[in-house]
């Protein structure tokens, strides 16, 4: 889809000095990892949460803010990977996912 820009991180409400924290979406085979490792970016992981049948992972997280930039870049780079892994239905989850989190967002 030319022009489109593929989210499929959210930032959260962060009350830390030094820490952002996001909640993003990978596969079961944590590709996510790969771009971190290449991207330098050190990523304290939080919970995770896996829906039935699903190759998809919610996973929570916390960078330090200087790594932000790098954290992002490194996330947009994940839809090239899925499409190449196979994971064809990638964005459609990320949009359904993001429309989910900033519905509930709205409702706190």
């Amino acid at each position: 889809m030319e022009g489109y820009i593929l989210k499929n991180y959210y930032k959260l409400q962060s009350p830390s000095f030094f820490k952002f924290q996001y909640v993003f979406l990978d596969s079961e085979d944590y590709l996510a990892d790969q771009l971190f490792i290449k991207y330098k970016v050190t990523v304290d992981f939080g919970d995770e949460y896996v829906k039935e049948n699903s190759p998809y992972h919610v996973i929570f997280c916390k960078i330090r803010k200087r790594d932000e930039k790098k954290f992002l870049d490194a996330l947009s780079e994940m839809y090239d990977k899925m499409l190449l892994m196979g994971y064809k239905d990638y964005q459609e989850v990320c949009d359904n996912f993001i429309r989910v989190v900033e519905k509930n967002e709205k409702e706190k």
